[in-house]
């Protein structure tokens, strides 16, 4: 199916079954959805963030782009077999097409700052906005975050530096190569975020790579859900994991919980008050 078309449809699903925070009867679903979508506080740190993007988008450097999987350009085939991509592209153009929008930014900051985890980890750096969110939100947690492509890797550390963010390690190589040494170093993680590769099987892999670590309040981001048929298969098989007992679909992204509260696996769409006109038709 075209991409397009996939996400359309599955807008027009997501608007039919989804519920406002109002029909939520499971009140950690309550207050977790009202944080993500209802919260209406400015915090600094979006104004902070957001200056360094802009910063970025007026940039005029070309950065040399390595994409580990599907992508463009030359390759080749890396020692541990993995297929190498490379391409050249403008850093204001990848703040534009890989980095999370202000909205979709500020609703991963106000998930962290209302779970409050002690171990993040993220796949899928880039230039490092949607970190750079996510550590303001919980400053004296760890956070590591894993990059494949070198040069991206070394914009987003000098942002961390902006912004006086001491509290996160950046991790650059292929995730084949970095994710379990990065979680074995961790031990335990509260919070991943899944952004760096948006194709069923590397998702469905990583995250049972990472479920191995986590805890029974853990929960874990998966990016763009919708974003093609191969990832929103690999969302609805997430689903199914044993070990997950409570799924939140907001369509930009998904939460799957690991709480033993749930006495039964729970999976909730949620949508923002403001769209309350479309509970009249449903």
């Amino acid at each position: 199916m075209n991409i397009i078309l996939h996400r359309l449809r599955y807008f027009f699903k997501f608007l039919a079954s989804a519920n406002t925070f109002y029909r939520i009867h499971s009140p950690f679903i309550f207050e977790l959805s009202k944080a993500v979508l209802e919260d209406d506080r400015y915090f600094y740190a979006f104004r902070d963030v957001e200056e360094v993007r802009n910063e970025m988008k007026k940039s005029k450097a070309i950065l040399e782009i390595t994409d580990f999987g599907a992508g463009s350009g030359g390759s080749h085939e890396s020692a541990e077999g993995v297929r190498v991509h490379y391409r050249n592209a403008p850093l204001s153009q990848i703040v534009r097409m890989a980095g999370s929008s202000p909205r979709q930014s500020r609703r991963l900051f106000r998930l962290v700052n209302f779970l409050q985890p002690k171990n993040m980890l993220e796949l899928g750096t880039s230039v490092g906005v949607g970190a750079m969110y996510m550590a303001s939100a919980a400053r004296d947690a760890k956070f590591y975050t894993l990059e494949g492509c070198t040069n991206c890797a070394a914009v987003a550390k000098v942002n961390f530096e902006i912004l006086f963010l001491k509290n996160v390690e950046t991790v650059d190589g292929a995730f084949e190569n970095t994710l379990l040494p990065t979680l074995e170093k961790m031990k335990k993680v509260d919070l991943v975020f899944f952004d760096g590769n948006h194709r069923r099987e590397p998702t469905i892999r990583y995250f049972e790579t990472c479920v191995e670590y986590a805890q029974p309040h853990s929960a874990f981001i998966f990016d763009d859900i919708y974003w093609s048929e191969g990832m929103t298969e690999a969302w609805e098989k997430i689903k199914l994991h044993p070990k997950v007992t409570a799924t939140v679909d907001f369509y930009d992204f998904g939460v799957a919980l690991f709480s033993p509260d749930f006495r039964e696996k729970q999976h909730f769409q949620v949508l923002p008050s403001a769209w309350k006109i479309w509970e009249k038709f449903i």
